[in-house]
């Protein structure tokens, strides 16, 4: 009973000593992956990107892990001309949840503090829609994991406050995701840059 009571004083004053941050994330995301399917012009689309941050400071003062559960759009466009001035268009869009989860270094003391954190993501599509010139239905996979997508995330920032930080990051997914389009699949690898405002508590 004793140990037991040590070792959660012990944890609790670890929490204060490194004390954690929750916070709310708000930006854009530019489109950048890497889409595979013959014979049509591409174009991608920039997204919301969005949703709750956690911070927890580590032993080493410079040094905090950064994560989340985050929301992001992703869209891209398919158009086929057809050999005539109309053609057909498929518009693509998937609504998607992240985790991301990195290591964040801040070089710098002071009230403005820049950083630099990398690490890893997992993410889910969890809807999708597919449009052309006459119909809109949902977005089909070629298996239930083509949903998902992992790969490495790497930014900077500044923390303009002890509350309000500014970042840019870059994602790299290895994943390749086979999306339907009829009795074809068109292949997705994930890439991604997004700018976003952070507000911690």
């Amino acid at each position: 009973m004793k140990i037991r009571l040590i070792i959660i004083l012990l944890l609790a004053s670890t929490c204060n000593a490194f004390s954690q941050s929750f916070g709310v994330q708000a930006g854009i995301r530019v489109n950048a992956s890497g889409i595979e399917y013959p014979g049509v012009d591409i174009s991608r689309k920039t997204g919301f990107e969005g949703g709750v941050t956690f911070r927890q400071p580590l032993y080493i003062k410079s040094l905090s892990i950064r994560t989340g559960l985050l929301y992001f759009m992703q869209e891209f466009s398919l158009k086929n001309d057809m050999g005539n001035s109309t053609g057909i268009t498929y518009h693509f869009s998937e609504d998607n949840l992240k985790i991301p989860v990195t290591i964040e270094w801040r070089p710098a003391k002071g009230l403005i503090k820049p950083f630099l954190h990398a690490g890893l993501y997992a993410s889910c599509a969890i809807s999708g829609r597919i449009k052309d010139n006459d119909s809109s239905n949902s977005l089909k996979y070629s298996g239930s994991s083509n949903r998902f997508d992992y790969g490495a995330i790497a930014g900077i920032g500044v923390y303009l406050t002890s509350s309000i930080a500014l970042n840019a990051n870059y994602e790299y997914g290895f994943s390749e995701r086979d999306l339907s389009l009829g009795d074809q699949f068109v292949s997705v690898k994930n890439r991604g840059c997004s700018i976003a405002l952070n507000y911690l508590f």
